[in-house]
């Protein structure tokens, strides 16, 4: 594997080891399902995601040069309501000049998928007539501001700070890069995780206490930028059951050479 694993690979495989030791025997339980749909971005990045994933069903669709209207028809093509997660990976392809598109397109993506956690990365793309990305990231941050739990992985500020790990174009990862890329889609993918460990733990005493007047509000986990105060207790939410043999795996894979 490259030497080029950020900190955050390192955590993810720490804290991952220690689940696997720690965790009690637990019963089989079924593999949590995710959906990521996307463009190049995403084919890029998602063959690196089963690593940092072992255990988590995954379903990409993803295809190169999609705009968020094609990505919503990927979206539209490949939804399950099993899929306790949903990755959507798309904004590079609109005009930041109609920073609406990516909006109405989540909008859509929000309302079939319910309460179930989205993925939601910045975005980093051309800018056209004078025009950057901050419209498009200010949708994706008031999008996750609307619905706890939403992970938003920093990718534009990654590329920012490691224009090396891009393609001469300055769009697309080398290969180093799209793993980088998909350690901070799975954080995200396993931030949402948490979150829906979290809100059941917290949601069924409510729902087994006659007088409970209110259901319990569920804690907003910030985005996955700021994952490194709270990664412990990811990662502990997830202990035990399908995770606990693959987090051996993964921890081996990631530490020993080859």
């Amino acid at each position: 594997m490259p030497r080029l694993r950020s900190c955050a690979g390192v955590a993810v495989a720490t804290a991952l080891l220690a689940i696997a030791i720690a965790a009690p025997s637990a019963p089989a339980a079924s593999r949590p399902s995710v959906l990521v749909v996307g463009d190049s971005l995403a084919e890029l990045s998602s063959p690196f995601l089963p690593h940092y994933l072992p255990g988590v069903e995954l379903t990409v669709n993803a295809v190169g040069g999609s705009n968020t209207f094609e990505i919503l028809a990927l979206f539209e093509a490949s939804y399950d309501p099993s899929q306790q997660v949903i990755v959507f990976d798309g904004g590079t392809n609109d005009n930041p000049n109609y920073p609406e598109i990516l909006e109405e397109n989540l909008a859509k993506v929000a309302a079939t998928v319910g309460d179930r956690c989205m993925v939601v990365p910045t975005v980093h793309g051309y800018t056209v007539e004078g025009t950057d990305n901050h419209g498009k990231n200010a949708v994706v941050h008031r999008f996750a501001a609307a619905r706890p739990g939403t992970q938003v992985p920093d990718w534009a500020s990654f590329v920012n700070h490691h224009p090396e790990l891009m393609q001469s174009d300055g769009l697309h990862p080398i290969e180093a890069g799209s793993e980088q890329r998909a350690q901070l889609i799975a954080q995200g993918i396993l931030g949402c995780l948490a979150y829906r460990e979290s809100s059941s733990t917290l949601e069924a005493p409510a729902a087994a206490s006659a007088s409970a007047s209110a259901a319990v509000e569920p804690t907003h986990m910030h985005p996955v930028g700021r994952l490194a105060a709270r990664e412990r207790a990811i990662y502990r939410s997830l202990a035990g059951g399908v995770l606990r043999e693959a987090a051996i795996l993964a921890v081996l894979r990631t530490l020993l050479p080859g």
